[in-house]
């Protein structure tokens, strides 16, 4: 019962959620910013069905997006995304928020969630800003504050003011670093996601709600922020909690089976990793087979929404 209270809370907050981003791009279907009107240009970029998320930007280790400039000289402003890496590419980024070519010089704001792989010393989370005329910030976060781990969802606030740098990790406050910075001095022509303005590796993985605010968000606004768009894969969210469907899986198949009759019902089935394996009637989800492993069981119509875990032993 927790568990539906805090997901019905999450869409309440979703509903309510009023801080007034500028730019905010969904990653659902497009590269379309919905509040300021901005359409980035898609290399790749597909958009797909997440367990955890729902439709998301998935980048295959080749792909990337760029997005057109939004910085224009704003002393402060506020990065917020969600991210999911399928595989460890060090060094890779999420964003790369600026211009620059292979050659200094550089001005470019990155997320980069692992800078090395298996390495107990460069396997961090960092976020660096670069200047081609003063100091460079590299703010590390070792995996004790910031754990990056494979097919897990993660949130990362960042926020710049005219002096300091402050970074947030699933609703944890890790950096805070003085840095007199010049935003104006950004001429954030060639933004990108996926995609390093070095010989990196490209980004593998994937990209959900990319929030801008020109303006530093508070901690309790952080803090809105990340419990209004969370979404927990545990979570049974249900129009009528009495209606809730029997899930189970034997001699590999999944049944499901409705107290209230639904012609129209609809069961998803998702890997651990996020990816959706199916899409099936009730009906036809019991004549479905399936490996061995751990699924997520997503069932909707118009009165059931449930998601539940299940093993195919």
């Amino acid at each position: 019962m927790k568990k539906y209270y805090f997901a019905l809370l999450a869409v309440l907050l979703t509903a309510q959620f009023t801080m007034a981003q500028d730019y905010f791009w969904p990653l659902t279907t497009n590269l379309t910013d919905t509040k300021g009107g901005l359409v980035g240009t898609n290399h790749g970029v597909q958009f797909t069905t997440d367990a955890v998320r729902g439709n998301v930007a998935v980048f295959d280790g080749n792909s990337y997006a760029n997005l057109p400039p939004f910085l224009f000289g704003n002393p402060e402003i506020t990065v917020a995304v969600w991210f999911k890496m399928d595989e460890v590419r060090p060094w890779s980024r999420a964003y790369s928020l600026g211009s620059g070519d292979q050659t200094e010089p550089k001005n470019v704001m990155m997320l980069i969630p692992v800078t090395g792989a298996g390495d107990p010393v460069k396997n961090w989370f960092r976020f660096t800003i670069t200047s081609s005329t003063g100091p460079w910030l590299d703010a590390d976060v070792d995996t004790l504050e910031a754990k990056v781990e494979i097919g897990k969802w993660n949130h990362s606030v960042m926020i710049f003011t005219t002096d300091s740098v402050i970074g947030y990790f699933n609703n944890k406050r890790i950096i805070e670093e003085a840095y007199v910075s010049d935003l104006s001095s950004i001429n954030d022509t060639q933004n990108a996601l996926g995609k390093s303005f070095w010989p990196d590796a490209m980004w593998k993985g994937a990209l959900s709600d990319l929030r801008v605010y020109k303006g530093k968000l508070s901690n309790s606004e952080v803090n809105t922020l990340y419990n209004s768009t969370n979404m927990n894969p545990t979570a049974t969210q249900n129009i009528k909690s009495d209606n809730n469907p029997t899930i189970s899986a034997a001699n590999n198949r999944i049944s499901v089976i409705l107290k209230q009759s639904d012609i129209n019902a609809i069961v998803s089935v998702y890997g651990v990793a996020g990816n959706l394996i199916c899409n099936k009637t009730v009906s036809e989800i019991s004549n479905t087979y399936f490996n061995k492993g751990l699924f997520l069981v997503k069932v909707e119509a118009k009165n059931i929404k449930y998601i539940q875990k299940v093993i195919i032993e």
